[in-house]
């Protein structure tokens, strides 16, 4: 198996049940800790619940709170084998490209927590091959509403990743109380997979990871 997020390699932090299951022994032995950890309880109620595979939080991150929310569209492949866990850390593409871009824009990750419009692998998942983001977001939203709702604090920052994201969550907006996330500032970017960081923007023809770049940078900054 390649190692794809050669950042995460090289310090030590890759998450990868083949190349460093340490990493993911250990992480899973913090996976209740903190704030983190509270949700990582509700997570498992999900599991029981919905009968999927829902990755856990990264306990790693948000160690001193979720300032800033990155929303993505489903949990890659990877995070539902490979580590059993949501993190910038993670041995896939995506992974890779989401680090480094929160590496060039000084994003901190004690102060950021990624989670999913549809908590389980919906995308290009060969044991459901049927699936996609956008027929699963309906029966995901409640648990979208519940995690916000689950926070400690509401986030001071909200980026929606990608398309399907942007769309899922336009959607089911109105179902979370306008009080929680009032002060929430949400911004949104092209989603880091591989067919999208290096592709042509269509909105200036920029190359995407630019975009992402640049509003990671501004949610690093609002978030203080």
């Amino acid at each position: 198996m390649t190692v794809y997020n050669k950042l995460a390699y090289q310090r030590g932090e890759l998450l990868s049940k083949q190349h460093a299951p340490r990493n993911v022994e250990a992480r899973l032995a913090r996976r209740f800790n903190g704030e983190v950890g509270r949700l990582n309880k509700w997570v498992e109620e999900v599991r029981a619940e919905t009968n999927e595979s829902i990755p856990y939080l990264d306990s790693d991150a948000a160690s001193k709170g979720v300032r800033i929310l990155m929303l993505f569209q489903d949990p890659s492949g990877a995070a539902e084998g490979d580590s059993g866990f949501i993190s910038k850390h993670n041995n896939d593409p995506t992974a890779r490209n989401y680090y480094e871009a929160t590496e060039a824009a000084g994003v901190p990750y004690d102060i950021t927590l990624n989670w999913n419009v549809v908590p389980w692998w919906s995308t290009n998942n060969p044991l459901f091959p049927g699936r996609t983001v956008n027929k699963e977001a309906p029966r995901a939203a409640p648990y979208l509403v519940d995690f916000i709702r689950l926070l400690s604090e509401p986030p001071r920052v909200l980026v929606l990743s990608g398309d399907k994201a942007q769309k899922a969550w336009d959607r089911i907006a109105w179902k979370i109380d306008a009080e929680v996330i009032r002060d929430t500032v949400i911004l949104r970017c092209p989603h880091p997979s591989p067919l999208s960081y290096n592709a042509a923007n269509g909105g200036d023809g920029r190359k995407n990871y630019l975009h992402i770049i640049e509003t990671f940078r501004e949610a690093a900054r609002i978030a203080g």
